[in-house]
């Protein structure tokens, strides 16, 4: 790892910028020779993966699309029944 003096680093900038593109290494910045700052590459940012096929934990059961057992209720209703979900009888209105 390279150091610098914030001095040099101040009137050299574009070059160690340069320098840390074509490395890829970090910089430590010094001042009265301590180390007061780093200068490095960017890190990666990854996009968070959109959508729940794309997931790495994803998975679907193997009977997905299986035949829909126990609901038969909700979708073989009788016709002279009036279904339950109805709130008022249809014989009050007229056309």
């Amino acid at each position: 790892m390279k150091t610098i003096g914030l001095y040099d680093a101040k009137t050299k900038l574009s070059a160690l910028i340069a320098e840390i593109e074509a490395s890829g290494e970090t910089i430590q910045l010094t001042r009265h020779g301590k180390v007061v700052a780093e200068l490095s590459p960017p890190t990666p940012v990854s996009s968070p993966v959109r959508g729940c096929l794309k997931s790495a934990n994803f998975s679907m059961a193997d009977d997905f699309d299986a035949s829909e057992t126990g609901f038969e209720d909700f979708f073989n209703a009788d016709d002279d029944q009036t279904p339950s979900m109805v709130a008022e009888n249809k014989e009050k209105y007229e056309s």
